[in-house]
């Protein structure tokens, strides 16, 4: 009998678990690791701030009622805008008489309410920058390819900054790592890089860990990162996960579905179609016990304006299981690079960056247009929900050409406080910088103030065509990463302890070798594995297991797979189960939905079924009320009437799950 799923052990919980989560779709943009397409000019259509003030008491939730139909309205678009909070009132009853020519203090003398509350309410916000910034990484041309980008940094009250990078993987068989470093003087010096987070090898998110945005909250630091499960959509295909770890720089454990370690579990699901960039690129503001988590989404539909959103969904942090209780809000922002005329052009904008301004209890968002472009921007843009978001405008006076991916530094719970220092980051390649994956990581100080009109003075300025700059020593070699020389192992059980080589590289991705008696192991599963003198590891009984391994504070998670004496045929499907247990949709849907499954072969690897492999292995989709939708054989749904119903997913040699279906009337 295969042990598939262990139990979590104690500290780091390893092992698998069958778990169906609720998601609904998510994510927009291209990240790094898609090629743009050519920019476009850019003219600002009218912007009117939208949506529900937060309000400056801090103890109160903020209304997150629903934003009702904005999927395909324009920026500018809202129903909520002369929403405000009810005053309390909070006058206590006095000793003198009132008489009838009397009236309240605020009667008819022209003050607004909601500018009581918040004064900033009907003020625009106005960003700039004061210089053209430093870099804190430049890429070496001996290593290609070569970046730092997706810069996630948390402000810490004694003016320190730590911050996250997307890098480069091991080249072969990881995209991206999640890269840590810590400075103490506000920026302009900082400690070695070291690899924070990477992929779990063999799990839905073994590929890659990239797009890193993190929050501090309650003794943890939780990183919100982009994944794809799917081997053979290069890139395409992903989905928001998440970790948590009480230091910045790890080791994490990733939310699976229930609880904190083991198989990584997406947090928002991307159910579109295979060649879909599909749901990435988190950030995440708490306000008022609320989490706000925003992610791009960019389902394909085979039309040229294909949904590119910027999703919102909400939570009470207070909840243990936060993570799987998102509830989708809407879209903050719908980002189509085809536009009706003398609207914004959108030119490959890319990923969110979002941060709270308790001065003014507004949301700000920071991102990139035209992005890898010798005229690509920043752009902001604001809100008062959170949830309902206007842009703003562009800055050009100081940015570097071709950048992208954009962030903007907070606390930890992504506020920017009254006097705290307004920084921006994001990756560029310069005016000479043509190649892909060659960019540089920039940091750079901003002012904010308010207008009473939006400030759109800086669009059509021109940007800074200034040369990525190289680094061609390798003095400031350091340790980085901790590998293996190899990610997953198959041994079988009962054939003696084995051995397993171990390396340290540097950010220059040389390897040097660590004998295994220096090695820690932190955590496996005790039925499925032994560990004896010097670390040997001896196969007991098949099932995976998952080992984080430490050395010299680097950390690195291999999977082992231990398999039966008595043979096996590994092309053989043994488990079969969904990524997600609920699919809604909408009558006129503006992105196709696909079930793809989730398979474990008897070799005991981890793999989703697409395209022919459906065919290959025999999977059959079946609708159990074709009146409310119909399943294709590739595992698109078709919706025909609003209604629920459930979906069976079948195999020739047994396997089988199903999933529930809901379709509503329209799009949110």
């Amino acid at each position: 009998m295969y042990k598939i799923r262990s139990e979590k052990k104690e500290g780091f919980g390893i092992g698998r678990r069958v778990v169906l989560i609720s998601a609904a779709a998510a994510s927009l943009i291209l990240c790094s690791c898609y090629v743009p397409t050519d920019s476009g000019s850019s003219v600002l259509s009218e912007n009117t701030l939208s949506g529900k003030p937060v309000g400056s008491n801090r103890t109160e939730q903020p209304d997150t009622a629903d934003p009702g139909d904005t999927a395909y309205t324009s920026d500018t678009e809202d129903g909520n805008s002369d929403r405000v909070r009810d005053e309390e009132d909070n006058t206590e009853a006095g000793t003198e008489e009132v008489t009838g020519n009397e009236t309240d203090e605020n009667e008819n003398d022209g003050t607004d309410p909601a500018e009581e509350i918040n004064p900033y309410l009907n003020k625009h916000i106005r960003m700039t920058l004061k210089d053209s910034g430093r870099d804190v990484f430049a890429p070496s041309t001996a290593l290609l390819p070569d970046y730092r980008y997706g810069l996630s940094m948390i402000y810490n009250e004694d003016g320190s900054i730590d911050a996250w990078f997307s890098a480069p993987g091991d080249g072969s068989r990881e995209y991206d790592w999640i890269t840590y470093r810590h400075s103490a003087d506000g920026g302009e010096t900082w400690t070695p890089e070291k690899v924070a987070i990477s992929p779990s090898p063999n799990s839905p998110d073994g590929l890659s860990t990239c797009d890193p945005d993190v929050f501090y909250y309650d003794g943890y630091y939780y990183i919100g990162y982009t994944s794809t499960i799917n081997k053979r959509a290069k890139g395409l295909c992903n989905s928001v996960f998440l970790a948590r770890s009480a230091n910045p720089d790890g080791p994490y454990e990733k939310w699976n579905g229930r609880g904190w370690g083991g198989d990584p579990v997406p947090i928002v699901y991307y159910d579109g179609i295979d060649i879909g960039w599909g749901s990435g690129e988190p950030s995440f503001v708490i306000v008022d016990n609320t989490i706000y988590v925003y992610n791009t989404k960019d389902g394909y539909s085979g039309v040229p304006d294909r949904v590119k959103v910027t999703e919102v969904r909400t939570a009470d942090i207070t909840q243990a299981d936060w993570p799987g209780r998102l509830e989708l809000k809407g879209y903050a922002a719908v980002r189509n690079d085809k536009v009706p005329k003398g609207s914004y052009q959108y030119r490959d904008s890319d990923s969110w960056d979002v941060a709270y301004i308790e001065e003014s209890s507004k949301f700000i968002a920071v991102s990139t247009n035209r992005r890898f472009k010798t005229d690509s921007c920043l752009l902001y843009f604001e809100s008062n929900d959170g949830i309902h978001f206007d842009l703003v405008s562009e800055i050009n006076t100081n940015v570097i050409a071709r950048c992208h991916n954009s962030g903007i530094m907070a606390d930890g719970l992504g506020h920017i406080r009254e006097g705290d220092p307004v920084m921006l980051g994001y990756a560029y390649a310069g005016s000479s910088g043509s190649r892909w994956g060659v960019w540089a990581a920039r940091i750079v100080e901003a002012e904010i103030d308010y207008t009473d009109e939006p400030d759109v003075q800086d669009i059509g300025n021109t940007n800074l065509k200034i040369p990525l700059k190289i680094r061609n020593s390798s003095g400031d070699s350091a340790p980085m990463m901790l590998s293996t020389d190899g990610l997953v192992y198959s041994k079988t059980a009962g054939t003696g302890a084995f051995n397993i080589k171990y390396y340290w590289q540097d950010n220059y991705k040389n390897k040097h070798i660590i004998d295994k008696s220096e090695i820690t192991i932190l955590d496996y599963d005790p039925d499925i594995v032994s560990v004896g003198e010097d670390n040997w590891i001896s196969p007991k009984l098949p099932g995976t297991t998952r080992v984080i391994i430490g050395y010299e504070g680097l950390w690195r998670e291999i999977c082992l797979c231990v398999l039966p004496r008595d043979g096996y045929h590994s092309s053989e499907i043994i488990e079969f189960y969904p990524m997600t247990a609920r699919y809604e949709l909408s009558i006129v849907q503006p992105y196709v939905i696909r079930i793809r499954p989730m398979a474990v072969f008897a070799n005991l690897r981890v793999h989703e079924l697409t395209g022919r492999e459906l065919n290959s292995y025999g999977v059959e989709f079946e609708s159990e009320d074709e009146s409310i939708c119909e399943v294709r054989s590739d595992g698109t749904i078709i919706p025909i009437s609003v209604g629920d119903t459930v979906v069976n997913v079948t195999t020739k040699n047994g396997p089988s799950y199903s999933v529930d279906v809901h379709i509503i009337e329209d799009v949110m």
